[in-house]
């Protein structure tokens, strides 16, 4: 059962600047600076409120023992009343009438995101112009009602009743990014090295510029969980435990490990009754660099511009 969390609360965010800027040249300029913002109250994945609390995990197996069902033959709990025994942990929870009891919205969301910049842009003069920005960032977050396009989405939490254990680096987190943008006049036409003058050449030829733009970054930092929820508490997710000093990734090229991009020794299933220690993200190994390049050629013309042509039709 899904429901909109009726204490959720309205998100604020406080975002903070500074920039150091340097003219070197008439048309050439650096600067660096920092952007940094903080963010709380922001809204959450699902939070189940009927899981047990984890005090209830010295129970161990006795979680699981069948009990006598007070809801038997009794319609109006569903399921639940169908066997005339029922097992204790569904007893025990906050309200054993039902099942899993999904609250959204819940306002217990909060994002901290630091990065540094540095630029140099050189004005567009003497037919080119360019810009080439660095970014450096941290982005950390409890909020795993997020994905990315590399990882399943998962809008659950490991321990309802610790919201805050969910604080990791997002899943949306890059924190390398280099940007290149740029501009070129090509050499011929009116006024350039080559073809300086009119005629059919000047006008095929003359006014047409080039332009790129691109991007470096770095990939997204992956999120492992286990498919078997053994922790015995109705909650709705189980995360299996890191195995010390084993990296989760393979040396090589993407294409090297397209079918073990990931190394399953470095995690291991995670003891019934017990949480997994494994992060909601693990930024040792991320998805794969990604790239872009855009490029682009344009021809502009004068007003006067005139291509004659021999032709031959009725008018």
């Amino acid at each position: 059962m899904d429901f909109a969390d009726q204490f959720r609360k309205s998100a604020y965010v406080q975002q903070y600047s500074f920039e150091l800027e340097r003219e070197v040249s008439s048309n050439i300029l650096l600067s660096a600076g920092y952007l940094g913002s903080r963010s709380d109250r922001l809204g959450i994945g699902s939070v189940n409120i009927n899981q047990l609390d984890p005090g209830w995990l010295e129970l161990g197996p006795a979680l699981l023992e069948p009990v006598p069902n007070p809801f038997y033959g009794n319609p109006l709990f569903g399921n639940l009343s169908e066997s005339p025994t029922i097992a204790r942990n569904q007893l025990l929870r906050p309200y054993p009438q039902f099942g899993a009891l999904s609250a959204l919205q819940v306002s217990a969301g909060k994002r901290r995101y630091h990065a540094a910049v540095v630029k140099a842009e050189r004005r567009f003069r003497r037919g080119w112009g360019g810009r080439v920005n660095y970014v450096w960032s941290r982005n950390d977050d409890n909020i795993f009602g997020e994905f990315n396009a590399f990882s399943e989405a998962r809008f659950l939490a490991l321990d309802n009743y610790a919201l805050d254990g969910e604080y990791s680096r997002s899943i949306t987190d890059t924190p390398h990014r280099l940007n290149v943008s740029g501009i070129v006049e090509l050499p011929f036409g009116r006024g350039k090295r080559w073809l300086d003058g009119d005629g059919l050449a000047n006008a095929l030829l003359g006014g047409w510029t080039f332009s790129a733009a691109g991007f470096y970054q770095s990939g997204f930092p992956v999120n492992v969980f286990q498919r078997l929820n053994n922790t015995g508490l109705l909650g709705d997710l189980q995360r299996p435990t890191v195995v010390p000093a084993v990296h989760p990734g393979h040396a090589g090229s993407t294409e090297e490990n397209l079918e073990t991009y990931l190394n399953p020794e470095a995690w291991s299933q995670t003891p019934a009754f017990t949480f997994g220690n494994a992060p909601r993200t693990d930024a040792r190994v991320r998805s794969p660099f990604r790239q872009n390049w855009d490029f682009a050629f344009q021809k502009s013309l004068r007003a006067s511009t005139f291509i004659p042509c021999a032709c031959s039709g009725d008018m």
